[in-house]
């Protein structure tokens, strides 16, 4: 049997190795209440469980939620009108419409028919819509109501 002088791959792999070192990872830093506080502008503070939001603070975001949503009710309620407009133009131009039949088949002794179920639909509609909005206003009469802590009306 002859054995060979050369190591093998294994053992020049285990000679020629060096230990692996991990970088050290940079320490974050620490700042103070007052430093949080300043940068935040007064709407967060260093607490037991992390950074927590100050009564300024959540005042800051009820009030940012409240004026989105006051944005958002606004568009929609400006919508519903560009609709309403749509319905009495659409009503006024078929009341002229009918105004006009009308004469026509008094003067030429015809029959008048009219669309009277498209305009009672929309008139349904628009009472429909109208019964929505009074909803919609009592309830932020309430909701104004309730933040200011007056008592709801029965």
């Amino acid at each position: 049997m002859q054995v060979s002088s050369t190591t093998n791959q294994y053992q020049a792999l285990q000679t020629e190795q060096k230990p692996v070192t991990l970088p050290i990872a940079p320490k974050e830093p620490t700042y103070s209440n007052k430093e949080i506080y300043e940068a935040s502008q007064g709407n967060l503070i260093r607490g037991n469980n992390g950074l927590e939001l100050t009564p300024q603070g959540e005042l800051n975001v009820n009030n940012a939620k409240n004026a989105k949503s006051t944005e958002t009710e606004q568009a929609a309620q400006a919508q519903k009108d560009a609709e309403r407009g749509v319905a009495v133009d659409y009503l006024n131009a078929s009341s002229k419409q009918s105004q006009v039949e009308i004469y026509l088949a008094v003067a030429t002794d015809g029959k008048y028919e009219s669309n009277t179920k498209a305009t009672a639909d929309v008139i349904e509609t628009l009472r429909d819509v109208q019964k929505q909005n009074d909803a919609v206003q009592a309830y932020a009469t309430y909701q104004e109501n309730q933040a200011q802590g007056k008592p709801a009306l029965y």
